[in-house]
């Protein structure tokens, strides 16, 4: 429908009219530089598409002239519809794009300019994590390639080339400021002066040495990538702008076209424009001396620029354009004073450069508005809290479309989602949900890696865990427990003989396994991979089970699943299921997410997002849960480089808080009338939290605490956990089954402590598991050292350097180790060896015994198990001249700990060494020989320290402590007759297999 001039006229002039005083101010400034700060809710869409408006009737300009650059391609579309209804279909004309969106039109366009771009491919993640493991493999880089980990590194450093590439920081600018942190490093005193330190490197120093080294060699990296991504004719996503400015800086032909044809240049979200997007924006402004840009954003909603950079864009836009008029909009349309005032006492400040940046905003829409604050005893009654006050909400008239849950994490947006549909309620999800680390997506990798790895028991093992098969869960224990070395579980799978001696009550589910696997695995000879899948997932049965049990979300990672593995064979030309294995094991391996969107069914449905998806959204309710301190302090954010990207670092603060402190203004300023802000005291796994300390940053007199007593008494968390939990009911008669055959090692028993679902998996079910490299590591070494401890006894001294080395090399041959794997630990254990066994010569007696095994029988009085087998095997026992114990020695080959964290007393620690060696001693105290009995132990780290010190910790185990873990045996006995041992859900901060725990519902 054609728009008649008068008629725009008066759409504009009305909305124009309802405009207050600054943003008039902001619409009739339509010449030189104008920067806008605008809070929340104070209209910026409305100003930036009035301004455009009233440019077009008061000028002659052309609407091709006026260039809009946003930061997101929501943020453009909206624009364009508020610009329609006041200038009609002309506001097509105008160009409206998000930053990479105008790149993509300047490459068509000028096409010779982008020589990188032009002819290349851009690079996908898997062709990134290939160059760098090349660059890094080269042997010039030893910061960047710890011998533990060599891939360490491998992620984070290609975060940060693509942060340094969105702030236009090219090798040779990196470089540049390398030398600067070089030259202060100079000024800062390098040795102690004084003091038992003194001559020593001071802490301060070494720290910022190594930082610079480990940028020295990024450095390096860096040109390396940049090399051969050009040799490989490949860009990243981040180069589409670097070579933007390129192009602009060095075609003086295409800028001046450009600089012609905007006359006036828009700049929304400015906050969170990087330092190559304002590049882009100073080289079309730099025409003219005072140019007609106009930037609009709140320093305070900067959430997605680098750390600390909040204050950067305004300080650069003044002082770049130094005659810029500042508007400031304070009225806000969106919340009520109430919320208005707790937000801001969250990101107040009395001085510093930011202050003026800080003005209260007062609210002119929304009458009434409460804060309300709630602290929980337990996060499953907070959830079943948030659960029910929104049902009720609804049930009362409110809109659903109307209440957000907003959140930290994407994980958090899966956990709530599911609940409230649960609850039977309308959800929309919105998050970057990665479906890599679905339960769906583990599900089909098992059985992917079953198919393509006939000798895989680990992956069958996974596969035979899936609910979709129907096999009952006291069959799949008795499968599991039935393997020995002679016969595997391929082998029991495969004959209905071996399924019925072992009573398996669904024979033909077991069989339907293998021919399942055993059909895959020929088809995949002459299919493409996809096709191969699609047949799985349809003759497992488990498309059909997901489908049918949650068709959304089933339907969601499925189908991403396999849009992604047909990319692979497209786009990739992978051409076996076993490649597409691997590509998706490395992006698991390499924390590279696989993203799907969430499906809505229903537009009017309770919206559960994170903070960052909320920015741009309002609704008249707002829940924000979980503000605990572990998931708002931002201290699980690791730096691994420090480089001095932002140029006004002595104005911004470099504190990860504080990223954290703008995204919670930003979730709290969602809110129209109703904010619910809360905590809880303890988690869903029993860990202890601590309120987020943003939290009681908020000025407290603004919220209305609310008492949940009643609640804590009302809702029981375990109740409410069993409900939510998938775990069923686990038939504990082959656990303890095996409990009496096999006992308790000192292992195991912190394997159950840690969680019973790790006992279940690791030593009663004995998963199958590739050795761990450090696994492998630590064998070597022990046998290693049980070498030169016998040599020692019988020689009267330690062997050699080179007879160490040789027999170091001999023990890792033996293991399943690469070429690369090899070299790396043999140089990591002559380097701790070689600075070990010299320490232990000065200590060793002149008798030991090694790898000493013991067996005991501990009463316990629980009459289905009324003794207890416990067995150990000693690392190495001294002695005296008369044969008596004198110690038992505990070798540790990680990094060494603390005596804190060998006691449990930290934390992140639970005792397990110092746990073991009580239980050496039980063993000891049980044995029936006098000889020995000693309660001395010593917990003995082969590794050095990062000084150079070898740290060996001694105890005397005490009789409390001896009786103490006697008594802890039998209570975990008396759990696992019970059947109490798994009824809390599976924690994965605690177990690895939690995933087949999911499964067995799945």
């Amino acid at each position: 429908m054609r728009i008649s001039a008068e008629d725009k006229e008066a759409a504009f002039k009305a909305a124009y009219a309802a405009l207050n005083a600054a943003q008039k101010e902001a619409v009739d400034t339509i010449e030189g530089p104008v920067m806008v700060v605008a809070g929340p809710g104070t209209g910026k869409t409305q100003i930036l598409t009035l301004r455009i408006a009233n440019i077009l009737l008061k000028t002659d300009t052309a609407p091709d002239s006026i260039l809009a650059l946003t930061f997101t391609e929501s943020g453009a579309k909206a624009m364009r519809e508020r610009l329609r209804s006041y200038i009609g279909s002309t506001a097509y004309k105008v160009p409206i794009y998000t930053f990479h969106g105008f790149a993509q039109r300047l490459i068509a366009e000028y096409p010779d300019a982008y020589t990188r771009v032009i002819g290349g491919q851009p690079a996908n993640d898997l062709d990134k994590i290939s160059i760098i493991e090349t660059i890094l493999a080269g042997g010039d880089c030893t910061q960047l390639r710890p011998l533990g980990d060599p891939s360490y590194y491998v992620t984070p450093i290609l975060r940060i080339i693509s942060q340094l590439k969105q702030e236009y920081i090219t090798p040779d600018r990196l470089a540049s400021l390398l030398e600067t942190q070089a030259t202060a490093l100079l000024d800062v005193e390098q040795f102690h002066q004084k003091g038992a330190h003194k001559g020593k490197v001071r802490g301060e120093y070494a720290t910022l040495e190594k930082s610079l080294e480990k940028n020295r060699e990024l450095l390096f990296v860096y040109r390396q990538y940049e090399a051969l991504l050009s040799d490989k004719r490949l860009y990243d996503f981040e180069d589409m702008l670097v070579e933007t400015v390129q192009a602009m800086t060095n075609s003086e032909d295409m800028l001046r076209d450009l600089q012609e044809q905007y006359q006036y240049l828009l700049a929304d979200e400015h906050q969170d424009v990087n330092g190559t997007q304002n590049k882009i924006l100073e080289l079309l402004a730099s025409f003219h001396s005072t140019p007609n840009i106009f930037a609009v954003g709140d320093e305070k909603q900067a959430i997605y620029r680098f750390q600390g950079a909040s204050l950067e864009n305004f300080l650069y836009f003044t002082e770049q354009f130094p005659d810029t008029k500042v508007i400031t909009l304070t009225e806000n349309y969106r919340s009520g004073q109430a919320i208005l005032d707790a937000a801001h006492s969250l990101v107040e400040v009395d001085s510093g450069p930011v202050k003026d940046l800080r003005i209260p905003l007062k609210a002119v829409a929304v009458k009434d508005a409460v804060v309300t604050s709630r602290l929980f005893s337990h996060q499953a009654v907070e959830d079943a809290w948030v659960t029910e006050h929104i049902a009720n909400s609804i049930a009362k008239g409110r809109d659903p479309s109307q209440i957000a849950v907003i959140v930290r994490t994407n994980r958090e947006v899966e956990a709530y989602s599911t609940q409230l549909r649960k609850a039977g309620l309308p959800v929309a999800a919105s998050a970057d949900g990665d479906i890599l680390k679905h339960p769906i997506t583990t599900t089909v990798r098992q059985l992917v890696n079953a198919v393509v790895n006939h000798t895989d028991t680990s992956a069958l093992f996974g596969v035979l865990h899936g609910a979709y098969w129907e096999i009952s869960q006291a069959d799949l224990f008795t499968i599991c427990a039935a393997q020995t070395y002679d016969r595997s579980l391929w082998t029991i799978l495969q004959s209905r003989e071996v399924l019925a001696d072992l009573k398996v009550t669904n024979m033909d589910a077991c069989l339907q396994v293998a021919m399942t696997l055993e059909e895959a695995r020929s088809r995949e000879a002459t299919e493409a991979p996809h096709r191969v899948l699609e047949y799985l997932l349809q003759a497992s049965g488990l498309l059909d089970y997901v489908i049918t049990h949650d068709p959304l979300e089933g339907t969601r990672v499925i189908r991403r699943l396999y849009d992604e593995i047909e990319s692979l064979v497209v786009h990739e030309g992978l051409s076996t299921l076993r490649s597409v294995g691997t590509a998706l094991d490395t992006r698991i391996a390499y924390g590279l997410p696989l993203t799907a969107p969430y499906i809505s069914s229903d537009q009017q449905a309770v919206q559960v997002l994170t903070a960052h998806k909320a920015k741009g959204l309002e609704f008249e309710e707002v829940y924000i849960p979980h503000l605990v301190d572990s998931s708002w302090s931002g201290l699980n954010k690791k730096r691994y480089f420090r480089i001095p990207i932002s140029v006004h670092s002595e104005g911004a603060s470099d504190e990860v808080i504080e990223d954290e402190r703008r995204l919670l203004y930003v979730a709290m300023t969602r809110a129209r009338s109703v904010l619910h802000l809360s905590s809880s005291e303890t988690s869903a796994e029993g860990k202890e939290f601590l309120p987020a300390r943003l939290l009681d940053e908020v000025d407290q007199t603004l919220l209305s605490v609310k008492d949940t007593t009643e609640l804590n008494q009302r809702f029981d968390p375990v109740t409410l956990l069993k409900q939510s939990s998938p775990v069923q009911q686990m038939d504990t008669s082959v656990i303890l089954a095996v409990l009496k055959e096999r006992g308790f090692s000192a292992t195991s028993l912190n394997n159950y402590l840690k969680s019973p679902f790790e006992y279940l998996y690791r030593n009663v079910l004995r998963i199958p598991e590739t050795q761990s490299q450090s696994l492998m590591f630590g064998t070597a070494i022990h046998d290693t050292l049980e070498y030169v401890t016998k040599t020692h006894c019988s020689e009267g001294s330690i062997p050699s350097d080179t007879a160490i080395k040789k027999r170091l090399e001999h023990n890792l041959k033996k293991l399943p180790l690469t070429t690369v794997e090899f070299t790396t630990l043999l140089e990591k254990g002559l380097t701790a060896l070689l600075v070990y066994v010299p320490y232990i010569a000065t200590t060793l007696p002149v008798k030991t015994a090694e790898e000493f095994k013991l067996q005991v029988s501990l009463p316990t009085g629980i009459p289905e198990l009324p003794d207890v087998t416990l067995v150990g095997k000693l690392d190495r026992l001294d002695f005296d001249e008369a044969g008596r114990l004198l110690r038992v020695v505990d070798y540790k080959t990680g990094t060494p700990k603390s005596r804190n964290v060998i006691e449990g007393k930290t934390k992140s620690s639970e005792g397990d060494y110092k746990r073991q060696l009580t239980f050496y001693t039980l063993l000891l105290s049980l044995y029936d020989d006098e000889r020995y009995q000693c309660k001395d132990g010593v917990i003995s780290f082969v590794q050095p320290t990062k000084s150079g010190v070898i740290k060996e910790e001694t105890f005397t185990i005490t009789g409390e402590e001896i009786d103490a873990l006697k008594q802890t045996i039998i209570d975990v006995i008396q759990e696992i007759v019970s059947g109490k041992s798994f009824e809390q859900p599976c924690d994965p901060t605690k177990s690895n297999y939690c995933h087949l725990v999911t499964a067995l519902s799945l």
